[in-house]
């Protein structure tokens, strides 16, 4: 069988390596004991107590008496399984594309990534498990998100608050709030590419954050809520926001889409050396092959491993192009 965590091949439900760094090596049982049902009803018996931002219904579970439980307090994970809203097309494939592509970022493109895994309700259903990093043996860990540090908010941007920004403005905040920004700005630029090559349209404020160190200094958070949205929602926006605060390239000019000129362009922007950045996209477009093969081994179904894969290939076409003048 395949190991929930890793999608490497295992004896059991998680792999060594994954029982290790999701349970910590706990003796529990790693399969719910209620199913979807019994999930929103929990969810509403305990709303009034429980606050966990995002559009996706989502529950907090701690390990007590050696189960998975749901809590108000002292959570160690957030449970998310397939949504109960509308949400787009190929909806039963939504936590195992989050899923998947946590694990692309992580196994492949080495991005930093909350731990998570795959779980299993009692009627098999598979739902969704990240690991809380905001938590040190129950202790919170100072975090902001990107909407705190750009103190923007509903009421007083709009509903639209989490899109009316610019990565290259981002960029700004972490060169304000981040003392080791110089290496902190390398790892935004490699998430922002990655975002962009598995087709995540949802990439927006309030999906990037800081957090405190053991030094008490801040740095990027491990990443995520990172899926390809465009597998659900396929006439999105191509990005969450532009790269630029003002500026557009002859390429995206012409063409209309993020291509080659544009990520230098951008890396150039935030204070990359264009030799990294062109090395950088050197090293994502070399993925590709290895991309297609974990792709293959997700719990994704047939239609959306075709459709993801189209995405990623569309892609990867873009950044390779090059705009001739």
């Amino acid at each position: 069988m395949k190991c929930l965590g890793c999608l490497k091949l295992s004896k059991d439900l998680y792999c060594n390596r994954c029982k290790k760094y999701l349970f910590d090596n706990k003796n529990i049982s790693y399969i719910l004991d209620f199913d979807k049902k019994g999930f929103l009803s929990t969810k509403i018996e305990l709303s009034t107590h429980m606050s966990i931002s995002g559009v996706q219904d989502k529950l907090s579970l701690k390990i007590e008496n050696r189960k998975l439980v749901p809590t108000v307090s002292n959570g160690e994970y957030i449970l998310k399984p397939i949504p109960l809203m509308e949400y787009g097309e190929l909806l039963d494939d939504v936590a195992s594309n989050e899923h998947f592509t946590m694990q692309l970022a992580s196994q492949v493109y080495k991005i930093p990534t909350a731990i998570n895994g795959l779980i299993k309700f009692n009627n098999d259903e598979l739902a969704y498990l990240v690991k809380r990093f905001d938590r040190i043996k129950g202790a919170k860990i100072k975090q902001e998100d990107f909407c705190s540090l750009s103190e923007f908010s509903e009421q007083k941007n709009g509903k639209n608050y989490k899109y009316d920004y610019s990565y290259e403005q981002m960029a700004k905040l972490i060169k304000r709030y981040i003392p080791t920004h110089k290496l902190e700005m390398v790892k935004f630029f490699k998430l922002i590419l990655f975002n962009y090559l598995i087709g995540n349209g949802d990439a927006h404020l309030k999906n990037f954050s800081v957090i405190q160190r053991e030094t008490k200094e801040y740095g990027l958070s491990p990443s995520y809520d990172l899926l390809s949205s465009s597998l659900h929602l396929p006439n999105e926006s191509r990005t969450a926001l532009e790269l630029f605060e003002k500026y557009e390239t002859e390429s995206f000019l012409a063409n209309g889409y993020y291509s080659y000129d544009d990520f230098i362009k951008f890396g150039e922007f935030i204070g990359i050396k264009n030799d990294m950045v062109a090395d950088i996209i050197n090293e994502f477009l070399g993925y590709k092959y290895q991309t297609l093969i974990l792709l293959e081994q997700s719990f994704l179904s047939k239609d959306a491993k075709s459709r993801y894969e189209k995405i990623f290939l569309d892609r990867l076409r873009a950044v390779e192009y090059k705009f001739a003048t």
